[in-house]
């Protein structure tokens, strides 16, 4: 008996303890500004003038030129952004980077809650009982005339 209240206090200390890793990752999500989906990339082009300086030589390409890309119902989306916008826009992404790894963090912190709170050799005494779809009237030749 002993040994079962030993394991129940192992048990209720790593709960805390992971209740509290995850209060802390947690409480980093408030730092986390507003966030950009998508990407954002500098291009130097080429013009396609062939007197151009570009045309000949890479180091005179011009630009550089900022486009964020992004999906919106399905479809591939892009903007060319002015120097000033793809700094803020450079930030949002870098906080959706941010706030995945928080998610992410929180998510591998569950799955040690639920490793304790379900090991796998109790696995199977805790199925849930399989419950029988009742028939539906009118399948299958019932109720026809």
């Amino acid at each position: 008996m002993t040994m079962g209240k030993q394991g129940d206090n192992d048990l209720q200390r790593k709960l805390r303890s992971y209740a509290k890793q995850y209060r802390e990752v947690k409480e980093r999500i408030q730092e986390v500004g507003f966030i950009c989906g998508g990407s954002l990339v500098e291009r130097q082009i080429t013009c396609g003038n062939p007197k151009c300086p570009c045309s000949r030589d890479p180091e005179k390409r011009h630009g550089p030129y900022y486009q964020l890309s992004w999906k919106e119902k399905g479809k591939s989306v892009s903007r060319f952004l002015s120097s000033e916008e793809a700094t803020l826009y450079r930030e949002w992404i870098d906080n959706r980077h941010k706030l995945t790894a928080i998610i992410d963090k929180m998510y591998d912190i569950s799955q040690e809650v639920r490793a304790c709170m379900l090991p796998a050799n109790a696995a199977g005494k805790r199925q849930p009982a399989r419950i029988k779809k009742a028939r539906r009237p009118g399948k299958r030749g019932q109720n026809r005339r």
